[in-house]
């Protein structure tokens, strides 16, 4: 008798035993859990946040729609284009000069703008439409002018476009115009000549030279691309200009004297 309840009154205790351990198991790993889970969203909420600051912000450009939008003003509320000089025109403000701004930026200069009208402008600013970016290519290609900027399209292919390299086209002094982030000018040279005979594109910037492939190298909205002559087409030109303003004269002089004898 004693030794049933004794074995009964272990079991009890094993039992008890048996479930605190199985608790605290489950305890630790429902903590450990949710500190990892905490961590990973942590993670990668900020991994987002860090890509958003390091992607430049939009900047308005011609054809862009902009709708503005006035917080209890409805009256102001406005749906605009830029236009090819760069302004949109707004109700009591007119013209605002909006090209190479950032939406934010825009939203601020209206808020500013609106404050000695409207006691305590609520603005915010959608771009609706997207107008249609160009590259535009002069020099010694065939078919000069303003072409649109198709996705990921390379140096080569903007040139392709545009009727291809002439004779006279210096091929490894290609002059690239383009805006940076903060909408200053920068003036890149490109060397297609290596790229041609099956090598990397050489580009140099601020006379620092940089090799990249070409699928790595893109056009951008508004880029300005010059091919030069080379020297030798310089001086045929100049062989050309001297021929047409120098032999005629001669010519006729040739003629008189001819005549004049007989």
């Amino acid at each position: 008798m004693i030794n049933k309840k004794y074995d009964q009154h272990m079991l009890k205790i094993i039992v008890i035993v048996f479930s605190i351990i199985v608790l605290g198991f489950l305890a630790g790993g429902c903590s450990k859990s949710t500190s990892s889970g905490k961590n990973y969203y942590s993670e990668t909420s900020e991994i987002p946040s860090k890509r958003a600051k390091q992607i430049p912000e939009y900047r308005l450009g011609f054809g862009d729609e902009v709708e503005v939008k006035f917080f209890n003003n409805e009256m102001f509320n406005e749906r605009v284009s830029v236009r090819p000089d760069g302004r949109i025109t707004l109700e009591k403000v007119g013209d605002i000069y909006v090209t190479g701004m950032t939406p934010s930026q825009l939203d601020s200069l209206i808020t500013v703008t609106y404050a000695d009208i409207i006691r305590d402008p609520e603005v915010t600013v959608f771009v609706r439409k997207f107008g249609s970016y160009q590259t535009y290519i002069l020099g010694e290609v065939y078919s000069p002018g303003g072409y649109p900027v198709e996705r990921n399209m390379t140096v080569m292919q903007a040139l392709a476009v545009a009727g291809g390299f002439k004779f006279s086209a210096a091929m490894s002094s290609v002059i690239i115009l383009r805006q940076d982030e903060h909408a200053q000018v920068q003036a890149l040279k490109v060397d297609v000549t290596g790229y041609l005979a099956g090598e990397a594109l050489t580009v140099y910037v601020k006379d620092k030279e940089i090799e990249v492939e070409m699928n790595e190298f893109f056009i951008k909205p508004l880029d300005l691309i010059y091919v030069p002559k080379t020297p030798i087409a310089n001086v045929v030109a100049f062989l050309e200009q001297v021929y047409a303003g120098l032999l005629p004269p001669i010519d006729v002089y040739l003629r008189a004297l001819l005549w004049a004898r007989y």
